[in-house]
Order: structure tokens, then C-alpha cells, then sequence
């Protein structure tokens, strides 16, 4: 039987203190709930193969242009979702701002935008905004 009954191992103990590149390195030391789309080959946004690439650190040679404009505003949009979570729900979620690991299986791991107390039980609140590629290029 499924042992569920266990706590995930923080593996990054403060993300807010490390750089942008320090936190794309530790996430290639696994599998995060955004690369999952791309290894089910349904991501819009990268293929499997890139993934692959992007998880041994080999960058393309010609590099191909990131959208960083949609990047940003996805970004800066999860504070106005989440606050408008809390005012169709009435819950109050909060950030815990740790990157996360499996115990059981160490190449699963997360950053949990948000999480929230409902009836004695902890529930994680994922942000996500929803467009196609824009137009603005970088």
C-alpha cells in the first residue's frame, strides 16, 4: 500500500534570496509541475527534446527568442489571481516561497505559488494565466 503519509523535503530553503539563475540551475536538477505539459508533448511552449536539452544545460546554438514581455505579466498577474481567489472563495491563501522535493522520489520538485488551510487540511493554490504566444517579441 501507498505510503501518503509524509512531508515533502525543502530543497531550496528561500527563493526570493537566490538569483534567477541559481533557481533555473536548481531546477534542472528535476522534474517541476511546468515541464510536465512539455513531456506529455502538450505544451505550446516547448517540445520534449528542449526540455530534455534544457534539463542537461545545453542551450540552443541559435538561441531561441523568449517571449519575456508574457513571461513578466504572467508573473506580476498571480498576485491580482490569487486575490481574486480570495474574494470568490473567502480562504486566505499564503506563499511559502521554498523550493520543494519529493521525499520518496527526488527528481519531483516545486515551487507552490500559494497555499491555503480548508477544513483542518493544507491545499495548494496554483496561479496560472491563460494567452498564446504574444506578438511583443524581445
Amino acid at each position: 500500500m501507498l505510503n501518503l503519509n509524509y512531508e515533502p523535503e525543502v530543497f531550496v530553503e528561500d527563493i526570493t534570496k537566490i538569483s534567477e539563475e541559481q533557481w533555473l540551475e536548481y531546477r534542472r536538477c528535476g522534474i517541476g509541475g511546468s515541464d510536465v505539459a512539455s513531456i506529455y508533448r502538450v505544451s505550446p511552449w516547448k517540445t520534449a527534446n528542449e526540455l530534455y536539452h534544457e534539463k542537461l544545460g545545453y542551450q540552443p546554438v541559435v538561441e531561441e527568442e523568449r517571449n519575456w514581455v508574457s513571461l513578466e505579466i504572467g508573473h506580476r498577474l498571480e498576485e491580482l489571481v490569487v486575490q481574486i481567489f480570495m474574494k470568490k472563495t473567502g480562504l486566505k491563501p499564503y506563499a511559502v516561497r521554498k523550493m520543494f522535493r519529493h521525499p520518496l522520489y527526488p527528481f519531483m520538485i516545486s515551487n507552490v505559488d500559494f497555499f491555503v488551510e480548508k477544513d483542518g487540511k493544507i491545499w495548494i493554490v496554483e496561479c496560472k494565466t491563460s494567452a498564446r504566444r504574444s506578438l511583443v517579441k524581445s
